[in-house]
C-alpha cells in the first residue's frame, strides 16, 4: 500500500491529465464558437435570381376571387385596380432565421395601401428629393404622415413611381410568427406577408426585390455541436465523480496507511523486545525480516505474502522473553544444557502469538524456524515440506544474519564461505529450492 503522499501524487497527476484533456476540449469548443459566430454574423441576401433551398422569398398575387377589385372613387376620370400580394419567406436551413427585411424596388407606378403584419419603410423621390417614413399601415394617424399621399374615401393611397422602393420590417412580437423563423428536420419555418397595391392595370411587377437576413446556428447543433453537447457535460461529470472518488480514496488510504503504520510500529516494538536481552543480536529480527522478504520476493511470491513473511520474521524470536539473559548474552559457545533452554523460545513465542488473528502464520513462523529440512531440527522434528514455507524462508535468513556477524568465539564468514556453507547445508538443514534462490541474490541482499 502506498503512503497517502503517493496516493495524492497519483490523484494529482490524474487530475492534471483530466484537466489538460478538458482544456483541450474547451479550447476546441472556443474555436467552434468563433466559427459559429462568424457564420451567424454573416449578412446574407436573397433575390428573385438566387438559387437556394435553405432560405427562399417569393412575392406573388394571392390569386383568390376576392383578392382583386376595381376602385372608382380615387380619381374622377380614372378607375384603378386593387390587388392583394403575398410574400412568403421560407426557412429550410435548420438554423434560426433572424434580422431579416424585404426591400421591394418599384418598376411601374402604383399606390401602396396596406401591409401586414409588420411596418413599411417607404421611400419616395419627389422633384429630386427623397422622402422616407416608416408606417404601420394598419394603425396610423393621417396627420403624422409626411409622405405624399391621398385619400380615396377611407383608403390611404401612397404613390410610388419607378425608382421608389419600400422595405418591409417584420413584426417582432411573440405572436408574429415572422421573426425568428425556426427550422428543424421536421419543420420549415414560414412567414406570410400581405400587401395591397393599386395600379391602373391591376398588375404590378414586384420581381425586383432583395431580402437581407442572418442565420443563427446553435453552438450545439450539427455533428460537432452535438459532440460538444455530449462531451463537455460528460467530462465535467467524470471530473466530479473522480473528485468524489479521490476524496474517498485519500481518506481511506490515509486511514489504512496510519493503521499500517501502527501495525508496523507494534511489530517493530515486539522485535526490539525480542532482541533486547541479546547483546550479540541487536536489531537481529529487523535484519532477518528484511532478508526474508527479499527471499520471498525472489521466489515470486505476491506482495501480500511477502509482507506476511516480513512480519512473521519480525516476530520469530518473540519467545526470547522466556530465555534467561545470561544465556542470550553469553559470549562463549552455548553448552548442550544452554541449547535445551534456548529451544524453549520457539514454543513460548508460538503460544504468545496464538491469538494474532490478523496473521495466522505468525505462530508457525515462530515455532518452526529452527526445524531442519532433514528432520534434525527442533522443537518437533518436522522435515521437508512438512515445515511451513514461512519458517523455511526465515530459517535461511536467520542463518545468514548469524554467520554474517562477528561473534566472540568466531569471525564472520566471508561471502565465499557463506556460499559454501549454504551449499553444504542445502537439502539437510535448508530447503534446496530456497537455497538456490537465495544464492542468486546473496551478493545484493545487503543493499
Amino acid at each position: 500500500m502506498g503512503s497517502p503522499e503517493n496516493i495524492k501524487t497519483l490523484i494529482k497527476r490524474t487530475f492534471i491529465v483530466l484537466g489538460i484533456a478538458f482544456a483541450i476540449i474547451i479550447i476546441s469548443f472556443v474555436f467552434h464558437v468563433i466559427q459559429i459566430n462568424k457564420f451567424n454574423q454573416q449578412e446574407r441576401y436573397y433575390t428573385s435570381d438566387t438559387v437556394s433551398m435553405d432560405v427562399t422569398a417569393d412575392i406573388h398575387p394571392r390569386g383568390m376571387l376576392t383578392d382583386s377589385w376595381e376602385k372608382n372613387d380615387a380619381f374622377e376620370d380614372m378607375v384603378i385596380n386593387g390587388k392583394i400580394y403575398e410574400a412568403v419567406i421560407t426557412n429550410n436551413s435548420k438554423c434560426l432565421l433572424s434580422d431579416w427585411q424585404l426591400r421591394v424596388n418599384i418598376k411601374e407606378s402604383c399606390w401602396i395601401n396596406n401591409a401586414w403584419n409588420g411596418t413599411v419603410e417607404i421611400h419616395q423621390f419627389v422633384d429630386g428629393q427623397e422622402k422616407s417614413q416608416t408606417i404601420d399601415l394598419r394603425d396610423y394617424n393621417i396627420g403624422d404622415i409626411s409622405l405624399d399621399y391621398q385619400l380615396a374615401g377611407q383608403d390611404l393611397l401612397i404613390p410610388l413611381n419607378s425608382g421608389d422602393y419600400f422595405i418591409y420590417w417584420p413584426y417582432t412580437g411573440n405572436d408574429s410568427g415572422e421573426v425568428p423563423l425556426k427550422s428543424t428536420n421536421e419543420y420549415s419555418g414560414q412567414a406570410y406577408i400581405g400587401l395591397i397595391l393599386y395600379s391602373i392595370s391591376g398588375d404590378n411587377d414586384l420581381s425586383d426585390y432583395v431580402m437581407t437576413y442572418h442565420l443563427n446556428q446553435s453552438y450545439f447543433s450539427g455533428t460537432f455541436g452535438t459532440l460538444f453537447l455530449v462531451i463537455i457535460p460528460a467530462w465535467i461529470l467524470i471530473m466530479l465523480v473522480f473528485a468524489v472518488i479521490a476524496w474517498i480514496v485519500v481518506g481511506f488510504e490515509s486511514t489504512m496507511y496510519y493503521q499500517s503504520q501502527i501495525i508496523d510500529d507494534m511489530f517493530a516494538i515486539c522485535s526490539k523486545l525480542a532482541d533486547e536481552k541479546d547483546y550479540y543480536h541487536k536489531d537481529h529480527s529487523n535484519r532477518v525480516a528484511k532478508y526474508a522478504k527479499k527471499i520471498a520476493e525472489a521466489m515470486g511470491m505476491d506482495k501480500q505474502d511477502c509482507n506476511i513473511v516480513y512480519y512473521g520474521a519480525l516476530l520469530h524470536n518473540i519467545g526470547n522473553y522466556a530465555v534467561p539473559e545470561r544465556i542470550l548474552s553469553k559470549s562463549s559457545k552455548l553448552t548442550e544444557e544452554d541449547e535445551k533452554i534456548i529451544q524453549v523460545h520457539t514454543m513460548k513465542g508460538a503460544r504468545l502469538l496464538e491469538d494474532v488473528k490478523s496473521m495466522p502464520q505468525a505462530p508457525s513462523a515462530t515455532l518452526y524456524h529452527h526445524e531442519r529440512f532433514d528432520g534434525t531440527g527442533y522443537p518437533t522434528g518436522k522435515k521437508g515440506e512438512e515445515i511451513p514455507l514461512i519458517a523455511r524462508i526465515i530459517s535461511v535468513a536467520d542463518a545468514y544474519d548469524d554467520i554474517s556477524r562477528d561473534r566472540e568465539y568466531r569471525k564472520k564468514y566471508t561471502l565465499d564461505e557463506m556460499k559454501t556453507f549454504f551449499k553444504e547445508k542445502s537439502g539437510t538443514w535448508y530447503d534446496p529450492f530456497i537455497i538456490d534462490v537465495f544464492l542468486k541474490i546473496i551478493d545484493s541482499i545487503e543493499e
